[in-house]
């Protein structure tokens, strides 16, 4: 009898620790579903954790810095004419590395002025969207010393792009980002 009931037991909790269907434990924090793994943490929304103290010192000092300066630091290939602002300059993968950076740093501070300097760009590239899908610069310019303008079909620029949307739909909840995505996906495949 005794064996019976350890047995019994055992049984219940191997089946318990299998993964089955069924729904979230909280619907606002999504996790995989069933058969996929669970995850043991949650990504949490940017900017939804606000820092204090030294790592929010850290994070200002930051922002003073060269970070949320590069269009002025380095104009030429982060200002006007960069192609992911629909310019004729750089339209490599620098620009967007910035934004990238930029972009988490603005929502993490919840800062105005951070988060208007990288709106133009999250503008520009679902602008820049074809009927395809394709999305970006698109035309190549000739050589011009320190900016790389002839490169209008590489696509890792892209990766870093989607990167930045997955960051800005995360923090916003821009719907625009779903469908942007989607549309270049569909156009990879």
């Amino acid at each position: 009898m005794k064996h019976k009931i350890i047995l019994s037991l055992l049984i219940a909790a191997a089946l318990n620790s299998l993964p089955f269907p069924g729904k979230a434990d909280n619907p606002d924090y999504p996790n995989n579903r069933y058969p996929l793994v669970r995850k043991p943490y949650i990504e949490l929304p940017l900017g939804s954790i606000k820092p204090k103290g030294w790592l929010l010192e850290m994070l200002e000092r930051q922002k003073k810095g060269a970070s949320s300066q590069m269009d002025i630091l380095y104009p030429e290939v982060m200002g006007a004419r960069n192609g992911w602002l629909g310019g004729d300059g750089d339209q490599w993968e620098r620009g967007p590395y910035w934004i990238d950076g930029l972009l988490s740093l603005a929502y993490i501070l919840d800062d105005r002025e951070l988060k208007q300097k990288v709106q133009p760009w999250i503008e520009w590239a679902l602008k820049s969207q074809r009927e395809d899908g394709f999305f970006g610069p698109a035309k190549d310019y000739a050589p011009e010393p320190g900016l790389q303008r002839d490169n209008s079909a590489d696509w890792w620029p892209r990766m870093v792009l989607l990167k930045i949307m997955q960051q800005y739909y995360s923090a916003t909840g821009d719907k625009r980002v779903t469908d942007f995505m989607t549309r270049y996906f569909r156009y990879q495949l």
